[in-house]
């Protein structure tokens, strides 16, 4: 049973709360430890890639606004990029809004909203009892330090690490990606065959020189997530049974194919474009700060007002159908083909994918599978060192 010594602040703790953040907090720890190496492989210095995780705490809109940074891509792509990514906040605030005692006023909410993540949102819409600002405040403290303190910490190692270690390690955050995705979409037929259908787009946008040349890394982003979740909610009542593992299996083959014909030629022409970026360990702070600022500011917003504004719970079939596949088809285009060349090597990444698809069937933790993802990929590129 709750503590209810003090129900002016809720009737859970503090400390109950910064217990509960405990095993999040040691979790983002060694996630965003990856996030720091991509940044820092892709140009950034470490504190860049500490003021990201720190105005942000978000995994996909950090990686998808990165993308956006080393291209010098624009504020508006910016802006759209972190509303569709980080789209599933609002359902958490308008979820956890419902849940927040009396003690949770307009002015906690709008600060603490700061903090929503996916996990903090699993464990507090958890709770058997209505939560106090005091027990969120606790269970957001290890959370949020293990995010910032993760990135600085592989942004620091990532700059000492030789190069084939930092390439091995850069694969943990889409390994994570991964084992979002694959759990779920193992059991959904619909999410499966929405984040094939995002990662075909989003192939599409990489590969084809004339498309790739005029829209950026976040606007194809945005584009292949919009489109499988949408194709995802109209087909949603057709893809249940044999019709869903027939689109499938048809999609999965027809990504295969779109790999086969046009990766060979893009990683001639192209991927040593993106495996070197920002050889001076530090973005233009013209470009930087700027684009920082408008994705900070579009995510707390995201999370901020239907925490502190909404009540009520959507209602419309489709429309709640869409906010539940958004997730996935981001992620899923996020991840592929940019994994591909994650490691400056097709073949290693290749491995690490693998296994962290294998991993995520098998539904291990996130940990497991980022883990595991770097380990495929370094014990591959040790082999093929000595070959």
């Amino acid at each position: 049973m709750p503590n209810t010594e003090d129900t002016e602040f809720g009737g859970y703790t503090l400390g109950e709360g910064v217990r509960d953040g405990l095993p999040i907090g040691l979790g983002y720890l060694s996630v965003s430890f990856t996030f720091g190496i991509l940044a820092v492989s892709r140009g950034l210095s470490w504190i860049q890639a500490a003021l990201i995780s720190l105005t942000n705490v978000t995994s996909a809109g950090q990686v998808a606004g990165l993308g956006i940074m080393v291209t010098a891509g624009g504020i508006l792509a910016m802006i759209i990029s972190q509303l569709v990514i980080n789209l599933r906040y609002s359902l958490m605030g308008i979820a956890l809004s419902q849940k927040a005692d009396k003690s949770m006023t307009p002015l906690l909410r709008a600060l603490l909203a700061f903090a929503i993540t996916d996990e903090i949102f699993g464990v507090a819409v958890s709770k058997k009892h209505e939560f106090g600002a005091r027990y969120f405040f606790g269970l957001t403290i290890l959370p949020v330090t293990g995010w910032v303190a993760g990135t600085v910490v592989g942004a620091i190692l990532g700059q000492v690490f030789p190069p084939f270690l930092t390439n091995a390690l850069a694969i943990g955050i889409y390994g994570m990606f991964v084992s979002i995705v694959m759990p779920v979409a193992k059991r959904d037929k619909v999410i499966l065959v929405s984040s094939i259908l995002a990662c075909i787009v989003s192939c599409i946008f990489f590969y084809v020189p004339f498309i790739s040349a005029h829209v950026s890394q976040g606007f194809a982003i945005i584009i292949a997530a919009v489109t499988a979740a949408l194709a995802g909610v109209f087909a949603r009542n057709k893809l249940s049974g044999r019709a869903g593992t027939i689109a499938a299996i048809t999609g999965g083959v027809i990504l295969v194919v779109i790999i086969a014909v046009l990766a060979p030629s893009y990683k001639a022409a192209q991927a040593p474009e993106i495996t070197s970026n920002g050889a001076a360990g530090s973005l233009d702070n013209k470009i930087f700060v700027p684009l920082l600022i408008a994705m900070a500011v579009t995510t707390y917003l995201v999370r901020m007002i239907p925490f502190t504004l909404f009540r009520k719970k959507l209602e419309k079939p489709a429309v709640k159908a869409f906010f539940d596949y958004i997730p996935y088809t981001v992620l899923s285009a996020m991840t592929f083909p940019a994994i591909l060349y994650a490691t400056g090597s097709v073949i290693t990444a290749a491995i690490g994918f693998a296994a962290a698809l294998i991993l995520g069937f098998l539904e291990k933790s996130l940990i497991v599978v980022a883990v595991g993802a770097c380990i495929a990929t370094l014990a591959a590129g040790v082999i093929m060192m000595y070959i």
